[in-house]
């Protein structure tokens, strides 16, 4: 009778333990970790800033041991560029690199968020002004401006716009503007009518098109290298170096909020550590590229024009004059604006 019950008391407890163990260890052994998918996009389709977001992808796969999988999708393959702020709000992408200059209307903030009134002239100086000048009052207001769409701004993918002035004609400081035709745009086009000249906008493959037919006098676009690539060099004579119209730009990591906020914290630190490497490496690719497309036209007898200091701050300090007044009179841009402006002052640049 003992030896009955003892013998019920073992099976019990193997019993018992083998429920614990299918219970709790087996799905421990069995469970795998949950894996986020995202597709961002950008507003171009290649190009150093294209290629980087490849990079920070590999980036964070691998940092993430694959519980992070980035895959980028192509401009206007999931939705057109000037719906990625409405897409990322709605979850429609989970997370996107947007140019902050495509959602003005939508976000007053994003109108300066790109370039910061083409006041800065590097990476290092527009990164110190968003991030570090006053306690980095600008980022903080930028998060709180795209959190009221339901997105977080996780940080700046900052690249080297370097936008340079070419022309037919000579264009040997501020006062060569008035009278001259050019293509241009956003806030650079403003500046350039408040300086006299007229200005038109078109899509760039049409740039070439405008300079050889001789519709415009100059224009104002990208850096050295991408003049090169698209065969500027061709159609005009001279290129203004300094000053650069915009130095350094800014496009944005944003996230859809929800899904950032259920996010492991070890999962959105190696997000943010992926914007930081992404902005290094555009950085000296950039850096590359352009030395290399400035020796090439000097070789194919560009006439290279650099400007007075004087010149140069006249340029920039026209920026906060011909900003829209529907922009400064929303309450965070009018903020962010004397920021900006205190920041100019002190490095002489307005």
């Amino acid at each position: 009778m003992k030896a009955g019950r003892m013998l019920i008391r073992v099976m019990m407890v193997l019993l018992i333990t083998g429920v614990l163990a299918v219970g709790f260890s087996q799905p421990a052994q069995c469970e795998k970790p949950k894996v986020e998918k995202w597709q961002p996009s950008s507003w171009l389709p290649s190009g150093i800033s294209w290629d980087t977001i490849g990079y920070i992808s590999e980036y964070v796969k691998r940092m993430s041991n694959g519980r992070l999988v980035m895959t980028p999708s192509a401009p206007g393959a999931i939705v057109p560029v000037a719906e990625q702020l409405n897409a990322v709000s709605m979850g429609v992408m989970k997370a996107t690199f947007i140019w902050p200059g495509y959602f003005p209307g939508e976000l007053p903030v994003a109108f300066m968020h790109g370039d910061c009134f083409a006041a800065p002239r590097t990476i290092a100086e527009l990164r110190h002004l968003y991030e570090s000048y006053e306690d980095g009052k600008i980022m903080k207001i930028l998060r709180e401006e795209y959190a009221k769409h339901g997105v977080y701004l996780v940080g700046n993918l900052y690249w080297t716009l370097d936008n340079l002035m070419i022309s037919k004609v000579p264009i040997r400081g501020i006062e060569d503007i008035k009278g001259k035709k050019f293509r241009s745009s956003e806030l650079i086009a403003l500046q350039l009518a408040h300086l006299g000249a007229g200005t038109i906008w078109t899509p760039g493959d049409e740039i070439y098109t405008n300079l050889a037919t001789g519709s415009v006098d100059a224009i104002t676009f990208s850096h050295a290298a991408d003049m090169v690539s698209m065969g500027f060099h061709e159609v005009t004579k001279y290129w203004i170096k300094f000053p650069t119209v915009v130095g350094p730009a800014a496009d944005a990591l944003i996230v859809n909020m929800n899904v950032w906020k259920a996010l492991p914290d070890d999962l959105k630190a190696i997000v943010e550590a992926a914007v930081e490497v992404g902005t290094a490496r555009n950085a000296f690719e950039a850096e590359l590229a352009i030395a290399e497309a400035w020796k090439f036209v000097e070789k194919h007898g560009i006439e290279v024009i650099k400007w007075s200091e004087e010149d140069a701050r006249k340029l920039a300090s026209t920026a906060k004059i011909v900003v829209p007044k529907k922009y400064t009179d929303n309450p965070a841009f009018a903020e962010i604006f004397k920021v900006v402006e205190r920041w100019a002052g002190e490095k002489g640049y307005w």
